[in-house]
């Protein structure tokens, strides 16, 4: 008898060590998820013939947050959407609305009658994860839009979201570095480019007018586990020289000493 409650002690404390292995795991598992958050996306894609010319190709995407409910935040994350529902049924009927809206816009343009010849316009506009770790999220949105006005154009903006601290990053939470410093330094990373190489080669004029500009410090950044990236727009850095849109990169061991220690210890940057 006391053979067989010695063989269920035994079970019993290897069921619980098993369940406080498991426990553990799972709250190991937590603890390295990176942070991630859940997100989803509502899409809507149309072709509508506007004119026996025309056909407007319509594709807008944005990403859905079904865990998060902070609406502060969330009207930061759908700029200029004028949206206060974030469900996902009604973000899907915002991009219907929109879609029409832009139908609209086209058909009252004026243009429709100028052309003779078979033209494709588009309209595209897109909210896309860059990265999503240690609690920040990282979007780009871009828009671009062909033939709906006289001139094509296209357009990114980076935003970074901090889902702990509910708000929008600033480059002030990453880094301690005045403005005048971040100039310098990003400027020399515009001249270590290839582009910038080939331009002291090729267009010396280019070269001194690029390098003479007083660089401008973009708040459209994001970042991965090894750089710090800045996008800017064409003619953002200057407008008398257009070199397309154009990403920076500087690295965290370049900026080493000057991260935030917040930033730095969430983002495990020794």
């Amino acid at each position: 008898m006391k053979k067989k409650y010695l063989i269920w002690a035994v079970a019993l404390l290897l069921m619980l060590a098993g369940c406080k292995e498991i426990g553990n795991e799972k709250k190991n598992a937590d603890k390295n998820g990176y942070g991630r958050s859940k997100i989803d996306a509502v899409i809507e894609e149309d072709t509508l013939k506007v004119s026996d010319s025309v056909v407007l190709r319509y594709s807008s995407k944005l990403l859905w947050f079904p865990d998060f409910e902070d609406e502060n935040l969330l009207k930061e994350i759908y700029p200029d959407k004028n949206i206060s529902d974030f469900s996902k049924s009604r973000l899907q009927d915002y991009l219907k609305n929109e879609k029409q809206d832009v139908y609209d816009r086209v058909l009252n343009s004026g243009r429709l009658s100028e052309i003779k010849e078979q033209q494709q316009w588009s309209y595209i506009s897109q909210m896309n994860v860059r990265t999503n770790k240690n609690n920040y999220v990282s979007i780009q949105y871009y828009e671009s839009q062909s033939g709906i006005e006289s001139k094509s154009r296209y357009h990114y903006e980076e935003r970074v979201f901090d889902f702990k601290n509910k708000k929008k990053l600033k480059l002030s939470d990453i880094l301690v570095l005045s403005e005048e410093t971040i100039r310098r330094i990003l400027k020399l990373s515009l001249e270590r480019t290839a582009m910038m190489q080939q331009i002291k080669t090729y267009d010396r004029g280019a070269y001194n007018l690029l390098s003479a500009v007083t660089f401008p410090v973009t708040q459209n950044f994001y970042f991965d586990d090894f750089n710090l990236y800045f996008h800017y727009n064409m003619n953002e850095i200057s407008h008398d020289y257009d070199i397309g849109d154009i990403i920076l990169t500087v690295s965290w061991k370049d900026l080493s000493g000057y991260i935030q220690p917040d930033f730095a210890r969430r983002m495990k940057i020794n």
